[in-house]
């Protein structure tokens, strides 16, 4: 062990891996880019790059760790645009006595376990620990099947690893390690769960991410911040009940609103943050006390005169009009309601404990405030029958929810995460997924096991949603490579044009500006007309068959009104990169087709 030296510990947020051989998988699935690529591509219109992208519980772990001695570095993959050789090397510099890998969703396992294997081959002293939602869910899994993991640590972090520090730098009990997976007398065992973190307790977090962004150049005008942790409901689709399993009274917890004030204030003063991204589970939380801490936090934003805006996600039914007028006066600005679908019958069978009534009198409220809504729908699931998937799309209609600057992020079907309680009716209903033989050695092995492992084969059981989900999807998909990453570009070099005063490259943006803002109605549009026309087969029990050309006739016919000709006529004489743009168009089509 280290002897006099501090111990070390890397913490490291894996990239996002894709898997790339589902045709209906959506594409901001596949779009992985560094924060650098982000910022490089970003104009005004729709970016959301301004968002920071940091690991949060990464942060803890490390300020933690800090305040006990520890030496700790943050590897954030992702943000520095790392790939697995890159991550490993620079954890091989570092020569951790501890790696930790957080693992949020099934994207960055692929990553973590090549990063892992690679590490453990070329330091086998080096203790490396998973944690994080996926990580705690599949446990078992990881250990029984992957040598190279040395231990899991279950739910919240904090003390569990401090405590593993301890023990590691004391060469000491692991059994003693509260929330620790580990094998153990040929078995796999685990330690009680740590007791709930008291929030207030707890450092600030560490923020090098944003430091380390804002010393290569780029902007980082957000930060992530929690003001609670946990949720009392119980929806079937999210992780959050197993995170929270156990903690009783602890399910859900406040920070004292002065404390989270003075975070804000030391991230505005020490690094220029303007913009929060609040990363509650659910930001407005429950009942009087949750309200009343609510009001104090907004009063104490205002008594600073802290010139700041966030953004927050919450259900609907903790709405409360006056406090949330409050919020809107301290900064309030952006809320992403937990909205999930239009249907009666699909928000029963996701337990979500809210109705449509009370979705659409969330939407009239925040229009009133003026807050911008960001669209959170899952238009369907594995089991869903076309009659609720048509009562969602009705229920967009209603509430004009595609008035958003990100109207394709309507266009999501539900994921089966591992570990929630929609996996375990997909295990009842149609067995657990069958894991392929595997090789812990070889990365394609492994990538074929992870996409089994995290549920990434889920088809659809009526064949009349699968085909309107398909022709939808496929649409989006191309409009999202547009907007995303072809027009980005080609805007920054048309304003570069403009400023040298180029008319037609002036009259360009505008053209492409307006069509951009048309695209939600025109999505809108296209989900009608396909639940229509799949309704319609599945009524004469003919078979789906249509679909994706109806699709293509109707957004043909929304881009001609703008680009007479074509988009991909209008788009291919301009040139922002060497590669030109009708060809990438082209090739979205045909993926999708």
């Amino acid at each position: 062990m280290p002897g006099t030296q501090p111990l070390r510990v890397a913490l490291v947020g894996p990239r996002e891996t894709p898997y790339g051989d589902d045709p209906d998988r959506e594409h901001r699935e596949e779009m992985r880019r560094s924060y650098g690529e982000i910022c490089s591509d970003a104009v005004a219109l729709g970016s959301d790059y301004t968002l920071s992208r940091e690991f949060l519980g990464i942060g803890y772990l490390a300020a933690t760790l800090r305040r006990a001695g520890r030496l700790v570095r943050i590897y954030s993959a992702a943000d520095e645009g790392w790939d697995d050789d890159a991550l490993v090397r620079g954890l091989g510099e570092f020569a951790p006595h501890i790696a930790g890998f957080s693992l949020l969703y099934d994207l960055q396992l692929p990553s973590a376990l090549s990063a892992a294997a690679a590490l453990k081959e070329a330091h086998q002293a080096t203790f490396v620990v998973f944690g994080g939602p996926l990580a705690s869910a599949i446990s078992s899994l990881l250990l029984e099947n992957f040598p190279f993991i040395d231990a899991v640590i279950e739910g919240e972090g904090e003390t569990a690893l401090a405590r593993l520090a301890e023990a590691i730098e004391a060469e000491g009990d692991l059994g003693a390690v509260p929330s620790l997976v580990r094998r153990h007398d040929g078995s796999i065992g685990r330690g009680p769960r740590a007791a709930p973190a008291d929030l207030d307790e707890l450092p600030h977090p560490s923020r090098d991410m944003i430091a380390a962004l804002r010393a290569r150049g780029l902007p980082a005008p957000s930060a992530y911040l929690t003001t609670s942790r946990g949720c009392k409901a119980f929806c079937t689709f999210c992780t959050v009940p197993n995170v929270v399993r156990g903690m009783g009274e602890a399910t859900y917890r406040m920070r004292d609103p002065r404390d989270v004030v003075d975070e804000m204030e030391a991230c505005v003063r020490d690094l220029g943050v303007t913009r929060f991204y609040m990363a509650d589970d659910n930001f407005l939380g429950y009942g009087e006390a949750s309200n009343r801490r609510m009001i104090a936090f907004a009063d104490e934003i205002l008594r600073r005169g802290l010139a700041i805006r966030f953004h927050a996600e919450c259900r609907v039914d903790s709405l409360v009009p006056e406090t949330l007028q409050r919020l809107r006066q301290a900064g309030f600005d952006q809320i992403l309601f937990g909205l999930e679908s239009g249907s009666a019958k699909t928000l029963k069978r996701w337990a979500k404990g809210q109705t449509v009534e009370e979705n659409e009198a969330a939407m009239t409220l925040a229009r009133r405030l003026r807050l911008d809504v960001m669209p959170s729908i899952i238009l369907l699931d594995w089991e869903s029958g076309l009659d609720e998937v048509a009562d969602t799309v009705g229920f967009i209609e209603r509430t004009q929810l595609w008035r958003s600057s990100q109207p394709l992020w309507l266009v999501n079907r539900l994921k089966v995460h591992c570990g929630t309680a929609a996996a375990r009716r997909h295990d009842k209903v149609r067995g657990r997924p069958v894991l392929p033989p595997l090789d812990p050695t070889d990365a394609a092995s492994r990538a074929r096991w992870c996409a089994a492992a995290t549920y990434q084969k889920t088809p659809i059981d009526n064949p009349h949603v699968a085909a309107f989900w398909s022709a939808l999807n496929g649409e989006a998909n191309r409009w999202s490579v547009l907007v995303d990453e072809i027009l980005p570009p080609l805007l920054k070099s048309l304003r570069d044009r403009a400023r040298q005063g180029d008319g037609a490259a002036l009259d360009r943006i505008r053209r492409i500006a307006a069509y951009r803002r048309s695209i939600g109605g025109a999505l809108a549009e296209l989900m009608r007309r396909l639940v229509d026309e799949a309704a319609e087969h599945e009524a004469l029990r003919r078979p789906p068959d249509g679909l994706v050309a109806t699709a293509r006739r109707t957004v043909t016919a929304f881009e001609e009104g703008h680009f007479p000709g074509g988009i991909d006529g209008w788009l291919a004489p301009i040139r922002a990169r060497p590669a030109s743009v009708g060809s990438r168009v082209a090739r979205s089509r045909a993926a999708v087709a």
